[in-house]
């Protein structure tokens, strides 16, 4: 084992914090891409569950803020693109 191994200072990607202010961004983009990917499987799989099990009404209303905070989690992320 080498000692940049030992002394946990060997890095497989340069660490946020070194690189240029564009790379910083790109790479904060590509994180945004991957959560918002993410947040529309887990609202793919609420739509799923809440077609099959939802019965009552209330159920539906709470299924409904959900997915409304969701999108708004969403929108909100995106909206530097906008600006």
């Amino acid at each position: 084992m080498s000692a940049d191994h030992e002394h946990g200072e060997h890095h497989l990607h340069t660490p946020t914090s070194q690189l240029p202010h564009a790379e910083k961004i790109a790479r904060q983009e590509r994180h945004v891409e991957i959560l918002s990917l993410v947040l529309l499987l887990v609202l793919a799989m609420l739509i799923y569950s809440a077609i099959f099990d939802l019965d009552h009404w209330a159920e539906w209303i709470v299924f409904g803020a959900i997915v409304a905070t969701a999108v708004g989690a969403g929108l909100s992320i995106n909206t530097h693109d906008r600006a």
